[in-house]
């Protein structure tokens, strides 16, 4: 395996690790002001971002530093100064988070609900727009590929987040997390296919994938429709695991492109990244980050589901 596809890998596999166990929570911020109707629900609806210190932003931290070092082209550049922002955002949304799982009385009034909303919105359409950026040569923006990218960013968070409440709360506000899932089901679709194939078109003979990447392709759309039967036919703990394994062959497609493509655009330095990572405890770093995420994902899993006080007013 050649030195370059070996240094791409391991960030790649970090940021799609951040972006599968991040997207229920930041799905359940997009989600809560269509779904939650007071603020006994919102509450509910910030319960489940608990334990909240889940350590997922310790996966895109470390990918980003490691992507960082070794494209010394992008340093210094209007687009590296963008990544530094998408850092910003990242972290400030943990900090959000965090914020409103200890503050939750305060922060279950219906503006501090839309003001995390559109946080995430924000947030995560540009991570989209900035992580197809880096695939361009030119650094582009505002491609198709791209815009398409940031919109399937935050419809499959909302959908993951969306499932993951269906799951884990009680109904009727249970039952509401479902119909946001089914009803945003094919616009979600639509945006993924569009920026699959744009993506593809536009990278051309520079990403090799061959037969992977339709197989790929097939797999997710197979694994999509399987969650959106099984949540239809009120399953929605299967349609959530359905989900999490279409996002997978999804992120992998993804960030193929990354292992392929960004060593013909962008020379990399193999020195940098090794001295950089014997400058940190990479080893430690990582195991402490796979048994704490891991642990919270698991329980966030398994946990029980949040009753609340529901009151009729109709």
């Amino acid at each position: 395996m050649e030195a370059s596809v070996v240094a791409l890998l391991l960030p790649s596999c970090f940021f799609a690790l951040y972006l599968v166990l991040e997207a229920a929570d930041w799905g359940l911020c997009l989600a809560a002001p269509l779904v939650a109707r007071d603020r006994e629900e919102n509450r509910a609806v910030l319960s489940l971002l608990r334990p909240c210190l889940d350590g997922n932003e310790l996966w895109f931290f470390m990918g980003f530093f490691m992507l960082s070092i070794c494209l010394p082209d992008v340093q210094g550049t209007g687009l590296h100064a963008w990544y530094i922002t998408m850092i910003v955002l990242v972290g400030g949304g943990a900090l959000l988070r965090m914020a409103a799982v200890f503050l939750t009385k305060q922060c279950s009034s219906p503006a501090m609900m839309k003001g995390l909303s559109v946080f995430a919105l924000v947030a995560l359409f540009l991570t989209g727009l900035l992580g197809t950026a880096i695939l361009m040569t030119d650094g582009s923006l505002f491609t198709l590929a791209g815009v398409f990218c940031a919109v399937w960013t935050v419809l499959a968070c909302f959908q993951i987040g969306s499932l993951y409440g269906a799951v884990k709360v009680v109904n009727p506000l249970g039952e509401r997390f479902r119909a946001a899932f089914l009803v945003s089901s094919c616009l979600s679709v639509v945006a993924y296919i569009i920026f699959a194939i744009s993506l593809r078109v536009t990278l051309g003979e520079s990403w090799d994938a061959g037969g992977y990447f339709w197989m790929s392709l097939i797999a997710t759309a197979i694994l999509f429709a399987a969650a959106f039967v099984l949540t239809r036919s009120r399953h929605p703990a299967s349609g959530l695991a359905a989900a999490y394994a279409s996002s997978f062959f999804a992120m992998a497609i993804y960030f193929s492109a990354y292992v392929m493509v960004i060593p013909k655009i962008h020379p990399l330095d193999l020195a940098a990244l090794k001295a950089g990572m014997d400058a940190v405890p990479a080893t430690i770093y990582l195991g402490v980050a796979a048994v704490w995420t891991l642990s919270v994902f698991v329980w966030r899993l398994f946990r029980k589901k949040v009753v609340y006080q529901w009151k009729d007013h109709i």
